[in-house]
């Protein structure tokens, strides 16, 4: 290595790649706003309609905006009998995370030209957001062997979502929880895994499509958006609450990581925990089985943060999510796919925000440590 190598940040921790305006993420607080809203706010109060308002257009929307945006939501839902078709047999094939990705991939057009389409960047973004969540409910009913149901005139997006996932009518307080989830998984900086593959992609100049599909890919790790499965199945793992603490604490005796708890970010606990808490309390049926996972959860809680608390590793919002959506009906492979369905709103947004500030390809050093140039020997002389 030369003395003039560049410095290495392992995972670019610290290193700032983009401005944004989108959402900020105070980690020594505890705090995630969208455009100067807390997060607990938003995700009580608002619709996911709303956000995505709020997120393209710096402010929370009128009435009359808030109908337009929905109506557009509602327009730009439709798939085509062929993507259909295809989210059904890729979902007999694979995981459903990788079948939304290759189903998301085929909604891009025919042509691979963006920059001179770039002023649609926002009706893309939007009619992405829209598919996506109705691909998430193509992929279940497949999954699920039922027939295609698909959105019906009037829906939500997330009454849409919940009742194609689930085959069943939605409750209010269901509606209510699957709009504060939406709402919750959104958006979470620039610097994420999936929104910094999002910008990275769209630097490219590719195609809005192929962006949230590979955004969908790096959403699909469990070190990213597939620890709330992990953290739900570690519960139903230990079974019984009154073997919680026992378990928990020999696993972290032997250095195990707990899905769910610590964050590259918060050094308090994650303020999206918070609010799935508040949920929590209203939508788990005392006496369930979800009731049981979830008092596993609040015990992992305490005797993690004893241990880890004081080196600042606190609960993220996986820890608690994955029993919230199990008590809403949710199987536990569709965890995630959702989780990429809300997220797809904050990768358009940081998309356009890209192409908004100059759109320079990015393209960062690296650190060689490899031989130095050398003479090629033929094959008979070595």
């Amino acid at each position: 290595m030369t003395s003039d190598a560049p410095a290495l940040s392992p995972g670019l921790e610290g290193v700032a790649i983009a401005e944004s305006s989108v959402s900020r993420v105070d980690g020594e607080a505890g705090r995630l706003i969208y455009r100067g809203y807390s997060i607990g706010d938003l995700a009580l109060d608002a619709t996911f309609e709303e956000v995505v308002a709020l997120l393209y257009d710096g402010e929370l929307p009128n009435a009359p905006r808030l109908a337009e945006i929905s109506a557009q939501l509602e327009h730009d839902r439709a798939l085509t009998d062929a993507q259909i078709e295809h989210a059904r047999g890729a979902a007999a094939l694979t995981h459903p995370m990788f079948a939304l990705q290759a189903a998301t991939a085929t909604l891009g057009p025919m042509v691979n030209d963006f920059e001179s389409n770039v002023d649609e960047a926002t009706p893309r973004g939007i009619a992405a957001i829209a598919k996506v969540g109705h691909l998430v409910g193509v992929i279940a009913q497949a999954v699920d062997g039922r027939p295609y149901d698909g959105p019906r005139p009037g829906e939500s997006h997330a009454s849409m979502m919940l009742r194609m996932i689930t085959g069943e009518e939605p409750s209010e307080l269901y509606l209510r929880t699957m709009n504060a989830l939406l709402i919750l998984q959104a958006d979470h900086s620039a610097g994420n895994a999936s929104t910094f593959t999002a910008r990275v992609v769209t630097s490219t100049k590719s195609e809005p499509e192929s962006v949230i599909s590979a955004a969908i890919g790096a959403l699909s790790g469990p070190a990213h958006g597939g620890a709330n499965e992990a953290s739900l199945r570690l519960f139903q793992e230990i079974g019984d609450p009154s073997r919680a603490e026992e378990q928990i604490g020999r696993m972290l005796d032997d250095r195990y990581k707990i899905p769910g708890f610590g964050h590259r970010v918060y050094h308090v606990k994650d303020p999206r925990s918070l609010v799935i808490q508040q949920l929590a309390t209203k939508v788990i049926e005392e006496g369930s089985e979800v009731a049981d996972l979830y008092e596993i959860a609040l015990t992992v809680e305490k005797v993690a943060t004893d241990r880890l608390g004081s080196r600042g590793l606190f609960p993220n919002v996986d820890l608690f999510s994955g029993c919230i959506f199990a008590a809403i009906g949710i199987p536990i492979d569709f965890f995630t796919p959702i989780f990429a369905a809300a997220r797809t709103l904050g990768w358009a947004v940081h998309m356009r925000e890209q192409w908004d500030s100059g759109n320079r390809i990015f393209r960062p050093t690296q650190v060689y440590t490899g031989q130095e140039p050398r003479a090629f020997v033929a094959i008979d002389q070595r």
